[in-house]
């Protein structure tokens, strides 16, 4: 398994597990679609460890999330 922090840009991967980020967090992502198993792309990434923009690819909706964030949450690629 890899972090979602560490996957190239344009890569389509799937989320496993958001279990180990903030509860708050996680009811948001999933309010916008964000679930284990939804395949994502990360779009955007800011420079000096800053937010990055992924998208949620069966709705193409996007989010930025702290790259902190991004690094406990778990993902594969298909």
């Amino acid at each position: 398994m890899m972090d979602l922090a560490t996957v190239p840009m344009n890569q389509p991967v799937v989320m496993t597990n958001m279990n180990h980020i903030d509860d708050r967090l996680r009811r948001r992502l999933l309010a916008l679609g964000f679930f284990e198993g939804c395949p994502i792309i990360v779009r955007r990434k800011a420079i000096f460890q800053g937010p990055m923009t992924i998208e949620q690819q069966d709705h193409h909706q996007m989010v930025a999330i702290r790259r902190s964030d991004a690094k406990r949450i778990e993902v594969y690629v298909p």
